[in-house]
């Protein structure tokens, strides 16, 4: 199940970043496809969404009651994949319409994972630095795990590069082991 809810995810972001590109409301969706895919994750929320003695129009009225602010196109949206059973493709859905208009937008969205929390200074000095070799806008989230030791781990899609003292120590472990000084 799981290879087969992806591609839909993949059709379903489509459509919505195409309503949304079509109807100049690219903030409106992000942010309602942000609250579903929070909600797919309360188990009476997908209850409610796929519940098979709820009737279509019972559930909309429902939906209407319980999240009154979502726009009739994300509701459509919703019900579609509410009919369907897949509902637990939503934060899949989200995060492809998050791609799809970052990439709109010249956008690259980049992990940062230190050993300690960045300041608000290294942040931006980051920010700039991969602004500046990537040639987009970058908006980083940040991550601590001090396992690293020290350094920092930045992943740009699938590139990784991993400048940590853990992968630093590993490197010259490796190096001591084959007995290449």
């Amino acid at each position: 199940m799981a290879g087969r809810s992806l591609p839909s995810a993949k059709r379903y972001a489509q459509a919505a970043f195409d309503i949304a590109q079509a109807s100049d409301s690219m903030q409106k969706w992000d942010e309602q496809l942000s609250m579903l895919a929070q909600a797919s994750g309360v188990p009476e929320f997908a209850l409610l969404m796929q519940a098979p003695e709820i009737n279509p129009e019972e559930r909309s009225k429902a939906l209407e009651s319980v999240l009154p602010s979502l726009s009739d196109g994300t509701r459509n949206l919703l019900m579609l994949i509410a009919k369907r059973g897949a509902v637990k493709v939503l934060p899949q859905v989200y995060s492809r319409f998050q791609e799809l208009s970052d990439a709109a937008q010249g956008v690259v969205r980049v992990q940062v994972t230190s050993a300690i929390d960045l300041t608000d200074a290294d942040q931006k000095r980051i920010t700039e630095q991969l602004a500046t070799s990537l040639g987009k806008e970058v908006r980083i989230t940040t991550a601590v795990k001090p396992e690293l030791l020290g350094g920092l781990v930045i992943r740009v899609g699938d590139r990784v590069i991993d400048g940590s003292a853990q992968q630093r120590l590993q490197a010259l472990k490796g190096t001591l082991a084959r007995g290449i000084v």
